[in-house]
């Protein structure tokens, strides 16, 4: 028998407790704890899925009968949750907000290297748009990338990071709406 997981949560899924369809039918991808009515019950990444999964690990241990720590259930999930239906090929959004820490003389010295840089990753596909603040404080980039510690390693390449001119803020967010939906694109 084909054991069929929540294409969410992957929780394992039984005939009493798939989800809903809009018009009321069950749905056969998903748990009714992910998805009712046609539509997902929480508005989670997949990070935030991952921990909230995490605080039944002691259930899932009972369950399996297996003795995971919540930090092993959370790898765990990491590795499989990629292959769900919910997150698979879904990019996040990225958006780093850079702060000078020197004077403009300095930030000027290293534009150049890092205007280099940006080209670079524009290239590779992992930025969309970048800019400087108004007035001029730091600049933006916005970036689009599988995880966090991807976006980490192409920030530590950043000649503004390297040479201490500028501290960095990153927000993560999951795109849902666009003004139009040829944007959606974007993350493909």
């Amino acid at each position: 028998m084909e054991h069929k997981f929540c294409q969410s949560c992957g929780m394992p899924l039984t005939t009493d407790n798939k989800g809903t369809n809009a018009d009321g039918s069950r749905n056969e991808d998903y748990c009714i704890y992910c998805y009712k009515d046609g539509r997902f019950t929480q508005n989670f990444t997949m990070e935030q899925m991952i921990e909230h999964c995490a605080q039944f690990t002691d259930e899932i241990n009972k369950e399996s009968g297996q003795t995971l720590t919540q930090e092993q259930a959370k790898d765990m999930m990491r590795q499989f949750f990629p292959q769900l239906k919910r997150w698979k090929n879904r990019t996040a959004m990225f958006i780093a907000i850079l702060t000078y820490k020197k004077p403009l003389e300095e930030v000027d010295r290293f534009l150049q290297a890092h205007r280099d840089y940006l080209a670079e990753h524009y290239a590779a596909g992992d930025f969309i748009a970048s800019g400087p603040q108004t007035p001029r404080v730091g600049g933006v980039i916005m970036i689009k990338s599988d995880n966090r510690a991807l976006v980490d390693s192409i920030i530590a390449q950043d000649p503004f990071n390297i040479n201490g001119i500028a501290d960095y803020r990153i927000v993560e967010f999951t795109p849902t709406m666009f003004v139009e939906s040829s944007l959606s694109d974007i993350l493909k």
